[in-house]
């Protein structure tokens, strides 16, 4: 039966006429209310036929999220009429709800089975459990996996296990995560690729390198392989913590279990090669993507040209950027501001500018972080007009001002010999309601120190102290050299007592200050 038959039947069943019922219908877009009629008049047949008659007409129709709401609110409703939601037809209206993020009416949904004589099984628990992790809901989570367990008729598998185990995990409550994997193995329900990827992930966010590759060794252990996904996130996390070596071996490790690297993979292992100075390795890496089938994405290019720019390879960088173009790559914010960040480092102030207007005229507004790399550019090039020009525009582009862009701007004015200004600047910092943060009195000491001006820097020392604000490893550096070149030899060791109490270590160049400007007993009294 066509949809002009339901409308016309539809029409002499209700007080409503033909006309009306496609009108709302055309004009919502939707059946709501036709489905709507039909359920006041407990037609729930003649709902369902047209849901079918909407679903596979080729008139371009189609139901939306409402429609079903309301047929499924009124097929619950039709008990009297003899149709009951099975447990299946819960189990899938838990899942639909759960996946818009409906946890709540999914769990009154689960609460309501036991009306219908029915009752959820494990995949809708995890389907609940898992929602709730991801929403940040996990002390919810784990009653309702307390409440699974006291129902005999569930048993538990590595799924629902997982789910929780990985909210556990992603709240940083790592610990917890592991007692529930212990759990579950003393249970008899053996560990997947995903639930030890899960923990590998968990450990490695908190930077526990040696208990995550206890779990990968473990896995690989009871014959549970790894996939693509479990390397990932090995490497990417090796990598960034400076464990180029490590990483790499993990890499090879994927050929020869045959574990072909996505590029996501290839991606952070670039990455890790160009933060250990091993670009050439990394060029290497990028060109073998194609022979391996792989076309390398706008994320590896902004990889690759960031490690050339840190190396000062400006000319390879801009031929990975034409290149990248041509490929139908289309640069994002972010390659921009690699370009612009190494370009400035350079000295290449025209063509960084043209570059940014580039990016403007794409239609690529600006970022925070484009703001900052200009001011860091205009500044350690010796453009200060310009720099205090754009400082004070950054506010009426929506970017506030923080202690971090004050530090720059404040770096540049002592480094360009205005003093008076950076202090200026500094003091402006707390009249607007700023707290100064450690590296903001350190540039500032710092300043005073080259400019001579060591009892300032010893004030501000004091100051910053009394704000709250601990001096750090740098500071005490900075003001124990400036007192030494002084001849300030007393003061200078008084600092170095009190850098000592904190538990930081000079470093080599105050080290060997200290050696040359200290007689033989006044070293042995350190």
């Amino acid at each position: 039966m066509g949809l002009e038959k339901h409308f016309t039947r539809l029409a002499t069943s209700q007080t409503t006429s033909y006309l009306d019922c496609r009108y709302r219908y055309a004009h919502s877009g939707t059946a709501v209310k036709v489905c709507s009629g039909c359920f006041t008049a407990t037609s729930a047949e003649e709902a369902l036929a047209l849901w079918k008659a909407a679903e596979m007409t080729k008139t371009g129709i189609r139901p939306t999220a409402i429609t079903c709401n309301t047929l499924i609110s009124g097929l619950c409703r039709t008990g009297e009429v003899g149709i009951h939601p099975t447990a299946f037809t819960c189990d899938t209206l838990i899942h639909g709800l759960c996946r818009i993020g409906e946890v709540g009416r999914a769990l009154q949904l689960k609460n309501n089975m036991v009306k219908w004589n029915c009752r959820p099984d494990v995949v809708s628990y995890s389907a609940i459990i898992d929602t709730l992790c991801k929403g940040g809901l996990v002390d919810q989570a784990l009653v309702l996996f307390s409440e699974m367990h006291l129902d005999s008729n569930v048993v538990p598998d590595v799924v629902v296990y997982t789910c929780l185990i990985n909210g556990l995990c992603n709240s940083g409550r790592l610990n917890e995560g592991k007692r529930v994997f212990d759990e579950m193995v003393s249970r008899g329900i053996s560990a997947d690729v995903t639930t030890y990827t899960t923990l590998i992930h968990g450990h490695c966010l908190q930077g526990q390198w040696e208990e995550a590759r206890r779990y990968f060794d473990g896995m690989m252990d009871c014959g549970t392989l790894p996939d693509i996904v479990t390397f990932s996130i090995l490497i990417d996390a090796h990598c960034k913590d400076g464990m180029t070596e490590d990483a790499w071996g993990l890499f090879e490790l994927m050929d020869k279990i045959n574990i072909k690297p996505n590029e996501i993979t290839y991606n952070s292992m670039m990455d890790g090669l160009c933060l250990a100075g091993r670009l050439k390795d990394a060029v290497n890496l990028f060109d073998s993507m194609v022979d391996k089938g792989l076309q390398p994405n706008v994320i590896s290019c902004n990889v690759l040209m960031d490690g050339y720019c840190k190396n000062r390879k400006l000319d390879e960088a801009e031929q990975l950027f034409k290149k990248m173009k041509r490929n139908g790559l289309k640069p994002t914010t972010v390659t921009y501001n690699i370009l612009l960040r190494g370009l400035y480092r350079d000295g290449r102030m025209k063509t960084a500018q043209r570059f940014l207007n580039e990016m403007q005229s794409f239609g690529l507004s600006p970022t925070e972080v484009t703001y900052t790399t200009m001011l860091d550019g205009l500044c350690k090039n010796g453009k200060m007009e310009a720099a205090i020009e754009l400082f004070e525009s950054m506010e009426g582009a929506g970017i506030s001002a923080n202690n971090y862009r004050y530090s720059i701007l404040i770096h540049g004015l002592c480094q360009a010999s205005q003093l008076e200004n950076a202090r200026k600047l500094f003091n402006e910092i707390q009249n607007k309601g700023f707290v100064p943060d450690v590296v903001t009195y350190n540039t500032m000491i710092n300043g005073l120190c080259r400019h001579k001006m060591v009892l300032e820097a010893e004030k501000l020392i004091i100051q910053m102290e009394e704000k709250g604000c601990s001096p750090n490893a740098r500071t005490y550096d900075t003001i124990i050299q400036a007192l030494l070149i002084a001849k300030e030899t007393d003061k200078a060791l008084h600092f170095l007592r009190k850098m000592r109490e904190n538990e930081f270590v000079p470093n080599d160049s105050v080290t060997s200050f200290l050696m040359h400007t200290l007689s033989t007993d006044e070293l042995k009294k350190l």
